[in-house]
């Protein structure tokens, strides 16, 4: 298929490189020059341009890889140029807040919008074979109105990306849950990182701080846009950690061995459940 990935940062990037070797004729556009004339250097893609209008009207699927507030403008930009033959999708960490605009504003395409749970602490294309899909989850959030057709395609590209699982669901349980798994987790990486004022931390750094700090390490610009698209799900569940935090602290004070060995219990319990 033909397909025009907008946005070669890390995440198109990937999805131009990976999409090539499979045999799709893949196209991009970018802002940056340089990112496009990494694409083509590279074999990325057939060919690429600053303007998406060059390859709209020749292509079967559009990839928006861009930030959650720039969907909607390049939508509204490039209707005209849009064909009923097409589907456009985008790979936004959150979905509830522009899904039906963006469905107005595709028509006469069909709009199928996923979210692919992969990535890289890193940011732009250079880095983009790093980002690794195999074992990952992809996550198709299709509306009521989209149709059987267009999810299967956006499913094809989820196998020949190399994602290990494919789900679907609506969007607002999406959001909730990527409010959990991703964006509570990065918010807790980043006041981690933010609660140390101590200058020789580095000298004590294992394992566990590692791993639990890498994605502290944030694109400022996409995070903050993605954080407060999806605020009121976001504090629900900092709420509920917040109140957790509070259960061991409590018992930390009150030098309760058992309550400690409870929540020690009940964590590991669930999250042996999670490799089932």
């Amino acid at each position: 298929m033909k397909v025009l990935v907008v946005g070669l940062g890390l995440i198109g990037g990937a999805y131009a490189y990976r999409l090539s070797n499979k045999g799709h004729e893949v196209y991009g556009c970018d802002t940056n020059i340089n990112s496009i004339n990494y694409a083509r250097d590279n074999n990325y893609i057939v060919d690429g341009s600053v303007d998406a209008m060059d390859f709209i009207p020749i292509v079967d699927i559009i990839v928006l890889s861009i930030y959650p507030q720039a969907i909607l403008s390049f939508l509204k930009d490039n209707n005209k140029y849009f064909k009923p033959s097409q589907i456009i999708t985008d790979v936004c960490g959150v979905k509830s807040s522009f899904i039906k605009e963006a469905e107005r504003l595709a028509y006469p395409a069909v709009y199928c919008s996923h979210h692919p749970m992969a990535g890289r602490e890193k940011i732009g294309i250079e880095y983009s074979k790093e980002c690794i899909f195999e074992g990952a989850n992809f996550l198709i959030t299709p509306s009521d109105s989209t149709p059987a057709n267009a999810v299967d395609v956006i499913k094809g590209l989820g196998v020949d990306l190399g994602f290990f699982r494919i789900s679907l669901m609506d969007y607002e349980r999406h959001d909730e849950m990527i409010g959990f798994t991703s964006q509570l987790t990065h918010a807790i990486a980043v006041s981690l990182v933010n609660s140390d004022h101590d200058s020789d931390t580095k000298n004590f750094i294992g394992d566990s701080y590692r791993d639990l700090t890498r994605i502290a390490m944030i694109n400022e610009n996409l995070w903050s846009e993605l954080f407060l698209e999806n605020k009121d799900y976001l504090v629900k569940h900092i709420n509920s950690f917040e109140l957790e935090l509070s259960r061991l602290k409590d018992a930390l004070i009150s030098n309760d061995k058992g309550a400690l060995k409870e929540l020690f219990i009940s964590s590991t319990k669930i999250r042996k459940e999670m490799e089932k």
